[in-house]
């Protein structure tokens, strides 16, 4: 079987489809950016380290591996793209066709690259099938009646901001939005609306109404929930059957 194709990001979800392609007899055949992801994956996949701006030496990684299908996962921060990255002429042509910078534009238009070369681009899903949650209580306490009104209250909210390219994590506590998730990431949005609201606070974690499997999958890992307990929030909801 051709081997799968794989951009690694930061966290443990690289890992994760590393484990699920051997278990499916896949080899992987991975591109990193920062050498931390590289080294995470040592003995899983066949790793090629490239700058973040190196549009054509990542695509021709894939096809040299004869790779035509590739899951993009893990965590690339944000901020990146408005560092002084060094882009090849790829990357250039290709960022020069955008009209926007945000999460959507930018993914959009590395998936028509890749497909363009007769790569594509599996969902992240299909990859992960033991990581999607659904409905119910997954720790073993249940919300009260009045967190779960407020839950379903803020999904709400969240799911619309969401959609409008804002961010998919809010803080809220007894109505109070107190802090919406933007370009800083998922644990900026947790300290400041724990700091500004105290113990008690609830976290929404939600995916937008089109959201695309490809490149973008709400998650949320033990950080997130080591990061609530140290500020004393109170619970954690994410949206049930949608990833």
């Amino acid at each position: 079987m051709a081997p799968l194709g794989l951009v690694a990001g930061s966290g443990s979800l690289p890992r994760i489809v590393c484990e699920t392609a051997r278990k499916r007899g896949r080899a992987v055949v991975a591109v990193a950016f920062q050498q931390e992801s590289a080294d995470a994956l040592e003995g899983m996949a066949e790793v090629h380290l490239c700058g973040l701006g190196q549009a054509d030496k990542v695509i021709n990684v894939f096809k040299n591996a004869g790779a035509a299908e590739v899951v993009l996962i893990g965590k690339i921060e944000k901020v990146s793209v408005f560092q002084n990255l060094k882009f090849d002429l790829r990357a250039v042509k290709m960022m020069g066709r955008l009209l926007q910078k945000d999460d959507r534009s930018i993914m959009t238009a590395i998936i028509e690259e890749l497909e363009g070369e007769g790569i594509t681009v599996a969902k992240q899903t299909d990859w992960l099938p033991a990581l999607i949650p659904q409905q119910g209580v997954l720790g073993k306490i249940a919300p009260s009646g009045t967190m779960a009104e407020e839950f379903t209250r803020a999904a709400a909210l969240c799911r619309d901001l969401a959609g409008k390219e804002i961010g998919q994590t809010i803080i809220v506590k007894d109505g109070v939005v107190l802090a919406v998730e933007a370009v800083e990431g998922t644990d900026a949005a947790i300290r400041r609306g724990c700091e500004l609201g105290g113990k008690g606070a609830l976290m929404v974690k939600s995916s937008r109404p089109d959201q695309d499997l490809r490149y973008d999958i709400p998650s949320v890992g033990m950080r997130t929930v080591q990061l609530l307990a140290e500020y004393g929030a109170a619970a954690l909801a994410v949206e049930a059957g949608a990833w």
